[in-house]
C-alpha cells in the first residue's frame, strides 16, 4: 500500500513540476517582452531628443 502512495506522491510532484516550468518559461517571455518595450521606448526618447536638439541648433543660425 506505502508503494501505491508513493507513485501518487510522485505523479503530484511531477505535476507540480511541470506547472512551475511552464510558469517559469511564460514568466520569461513576459519579461523578454517587458524589455523589448522598454528598450524601444527608451530608443524613441533618444530619437525625439535628437531631433529636438538638431532643430534647435537649425534655428540658432538662421
Amino acid at each position: 500500500m506505502s508503494h501505491k502512495r508513493n507513485d501518487r506522491q510522485e505523479a503530484v510532484e511531477k505535476t507540480a513540476k511541470n506547472i512551475k516550468d511552464g510558469a517559469d518559461t511564460a514568466f520569461d517571455n513576459v519579461q523578454n517582452a517587458v524589455e523589448a518595450t522598454e528598450s524601444a521606448a527608451m530608443n524613441a526618447v533618444d530619437k525625439t531628443a535628437d531631433a529636438i536638439n538638431k532643430q534647435i541648433d537649425k534655428n540658432k543660425y538662421q
